[in-house]
């Protein structure tokens, strides 16, 4: 199953003059994972992802932030991660990651996923 996750991170690149999700980078995946963002530095408070990519996140919450304000996610055994609010809907925000996450920190990522899964 790993292997098949990482092969759907890893996509290939669409066409340009598409719509966003026909230019993607990287395939995203569904996942419900809780996280932390900490909006400029200062504001802290608790995410959902939606769905992830090595290039980047759909999350949900209930607190206002800004388009193109930095934002730092921070997922259970994982390194924070610093990205910028790229599209808000309503309460759902996308994020693009500062730096590509590696396979290791997708493969950390993963497995705070499962971790919890098998929790409940």
């Amino acid at each position: 199953m790993l292997e098949a996750v990482m092969a759907a991170l890893t996509g290939r690149q669409g066409p340009q003059g598409k719509p966003a999700a026909d230019r993607r980078f990287a395939i995203r995946i569904n996942v419900n994972i809780e996280a932390e963002l900490v909006d400029q530095g200062r504001r802290h408070c608790t995410v959902m992802l939606t769905n992830l990519s090595i290039t980047g996140c759909r999350f949900e919450t209930d607190h206002p932030l800004r388009m193109h304000a930095p934002v730092t996610l921070t997922i259970d055994g994982v390194a924070p991660i610093h990205g910028e609010i790229v599209w808000a809907e309503g309460h759902l925000f996308g994020c693009h990651f500062v730096e590509a996450l590696s396979p290791t920190i997708c493969n950390r990522i993963i497995r705070t996923l499962r971790e919890r899964q098998e929790r409940r």
